[in-house]
């Protein structure tokens, strides 16, 4: 009996030491203890911010007024950029139109055009866009386009990378470099399939413009590596794969404006209509002015913002949030650049928003260039203001059901109830956004940054971000009991 009541006295002394997990014990003067602790464990540096949105008062504050790299956080700032100068009923409008002999596509700049998540969404193909265009040719008896394809893309005063991404990565997916006309999130999805001791292989978007050669074989691993030539339309692949391709691959194509015009021809070529010229594609800002009175309009695509913004925040496609950066600097007689871009999201942050321009720094538009700068009281007080849109509340990704989210915060008691936006790149983990309360809406904003090391010895960044929300959740619930 004695021996008995020893054991369950050591078992319980012991229990007692085990650190709690994050966000399940104590209130709100654990998030600045916690910040502490992964400070001391990781060496990183922390910044963590809360704001109760009813009352404008901070509820958390750890070095909240120090500018950290974002990361993808920085699209918190871009979408609220897009949104003020814009418009949250505002259309990327595409429009193709006859000049002459030539077919014309005046392009907007717009970053959904041939998504295929969209297009899944809407149970249509990335194709779409583009076979009704030659259905209207069609109609129209046209048959052959006697002079060129000419996309026009000077709405945009750049085409390709930000001068500032990571120069090693450009050929992943996430660096693919954007231009006033995109098509497939201006990257191809690469499939490999293996039969008989030989591998095929397949690219989407499909174009007999764009030429594949492959030497890729069998081997022990998936080791494969792919270079495209300057004008964009020859691939070569090599290496090895071990199996056919579960999910197709996706690599940045390094002139999205041929991507889209070659993608286009074919579509028409599959239509029966035949480009009897050349395929252009123009980066003269003369085209930004849209067609002339002796041009017809044929056909236009719109593409809503809000289907950019969901892209951008829930699933942290870095392109989509450039292009909304870029189109809200747009004009007809100047197009936009990342200078001018920067100069003017600096500008409407500072003055529409009431950050203070001492606590960030405008680089690019997704986070991904280094350059990037912004504390968390900014993007807290940017949420503030931002609480009541909700086109920007949608867009976030739902902690354990959703987007960048889906995986984490999935815990019974606090799934669905945070709204916010990721952020990872070499050296940060950010996640900012906002906890609901039981009535689903908005209740507090908060910014939970990390620079430096991603792991602690007893948590993650990860570990403190989730931990932080949990605290939230339960401080709004001892707010607002159940009735």
């Amino acid at each position: 009996m004695h021996k008995g009541l020893s054991g369950l006295l050591i078992l319980g002394l012991f229990l007692a030491l085990l650190p709690a997990a994050p966000g399940r014990a104590g209130g709100l003067e654990q998030i600045p203890d916690l910040a502490r602790q992964y400070e001391g464990q990781s060496k990183a540096h922390v910044g963590v911010h809360v704001l109760d949105l009813a009352s404008g008062k901070a509820l958390a504050d750890f070095n909240a007024q120090t500018p950290l790299i974002p990361a993808s956080n920085m699209k918190l700032l871009t979408s609220a950029v897009a949104l003020k100068r814009l418009g949250a009923d505002f259309k990327f409008t595409t429009l193709l139109a006859q000049s002459g002999k030539d077919l014309v596509v005046y392009a907007d700049g717009d970053p959904t055009f041939g998504d295929p998540v969209l297009a899944q969404q809407n149970k249509t193909t990335i194709y779409a866009a583009f076979d009704q265009w030659a259905a209207v040719l069609k109609e129209r008896n046209i048959t052959q386009v006697e002079g060129d394809l000419v996309v026009r893309m000077g709405i945009f005063g750049v085409s390709g990378p930000h001068p500032n991404w990571p120069s090693d990565q450009l050929n992943r997916w996430y660096a693919a470099p954007i231009c006033g006309a995109n098509f497939n999130n201006n990257c191809v999805d690469v499939s490999f399939k293996v039969a008989g001791g030989t591998v095929s292989a397949s690219v989407m978007p499909e174009s007999r413009w764009l030429k594949v050669a492959s030497t890729v074989k069998v081997g022990k691993s998936s080791a494969w590596s792919h270079r495209f030539d300057k004008t964009g339309t020859a691939l070569t692949l090599w290496g090895t794969v071990d199996k056919s391709s579960g999910e197709p691959i996706s690599a940045a194509a390094p002139n999205p404006g041929i991507l889209f015009a070659v993608t286009l021809a074919e579509r028409l070529a599959l239509a029966g209509i035949a480009v009897k010229g050349n395929i252009v594609a123009e980066a003269d800002p003369a085209g930004a002015a849209g067609p002339t009175a002796q041009e017809t309009v044929l056909a236009r695509y719109e593409s809503p913002l809000s289907a950019a913004l969901a892209r951008a925040n829930k699933n942290s496609l870095n392109m989509m949030a450039e292009c909304m950066l870029l189109r809200s600097a747009a004009a007809k007689d100047a197009p936009a650049t990342w200078e001018t871009a920067a100069k003017i999201a600096t500008a409407v942050l500072k003055k529409d928003y009431g950050l203070d321009e001492r606590q960030f720094t405008v680089d690019d538009g997704c986070g991904l260039s280094k350059q990037d700068r912004v504390s968390p009281q900014c993007i807290t007080t940017l949420l503030c203001a931002m609480s009541s849109c909700q086109a920007l509340v949608d867009s976030l990704a739902v902690g354990g059901k959703d987007g960048s989210l889906y995986k984490r915060l999935t815990d019974e008691d606090v799934v669905g109830r945070v709204l916010a936006k990721t952020g990872t790149v070499t050296g940060a983990s950010c996640l900012s956004g906002y906890v609901t309360g039981k009535d689903g809406k908005p209740a507090v904003a908060f910014s939970v940054m990390v620079n430096g090391s991603p792991w602690g010895k007893k948590m993650s960044a990860h570990d403190l971000q989730d931990g932080v929300c949990r605290i939230l959740v339960e401080y709004l619930d001892q707010k607002q009991p159940k009735k």
